[in-house]
């Protein structure tokens, strides 16, 4: 078994918890939220970040500028649709949407989302652990390696696990500060 597919493969889990951690609501907006939103534009759908430029004019509302102006109608829906609880408010050239600010009890209920992606990132190392030492087994079994090689690859395998663990960890506790910031 090669350690560096092990390496790459936690790596993957713990990049995919942190892009799934860019959507959950923090006490501020942030362009992550909307740039993937898809708007029906010229007979397909499309990114909003491929139709417009995106800036955080302040902390709780996000300005976008599309570059065809005949677009702000779609835009303003797709983002009402995609963002709700927000409002999508269009101006003359752009659409300003606005957070509002999160209540107490949606931050308590945000913190819990957190922790159960984090337990299904977890989950996801486990399984690809278990997954590892099943290939590691197989190996010693056909005798392809020695006693001594599956010992230290299973001693590489757990620290990687713990590394991955430790990242997922610290990820989450600093979303956790985020959302709990007012």
């Amino acid at each position: 078994m090669d350690i560096g597919i092990a390496e790459k493969k936690f790596g993957e889990a713990a990049a995919h918890f942190e892009a799934e951690l860019k959507n959950l609501r923090t006490g501020r907006a942030h362009i992550s939220m909307v740039e993937d939103t898809l708007v029906e534009a010229y007979g397909a759908k499309d990114q909003l970040s491929h139709l417009a430029s995106l800036s955080m004019p302040d902390p709780r509302s996000i300005l976008v500028k599309p570059w065809d102006k005949s677009l702000l109608p779609a835009i303003q829906s797709a983002l009402e649709k995609a963002n709700p609880g927000t409002s999508a408010v269009a101006e003359t050239d752009s659409v300003r949407i606005s957070f509002p600010p999160m209540t107490e009890e949606r931050r308590k209920e945000t913190v819990k989302l957190l922790g159960k992606k984090m337990e299904e990132a977890r989950i996801t190392v486990r399984k690809l652990r278990d997954e590892f030492w099943k290939t590691i087994q197989d190996e010693h079994q056909a005798k392809t390696i020695s006693e001594d090689q599956k010992f230290s690859l299973k001693s590489k395998l757990e620290k990687l696990v713990d590394e991955v663990n430790g990242k997922i960890a610290a990820v989450a506790e600093k979303k956790e500060r985020e959302i709990m910031e007012i």
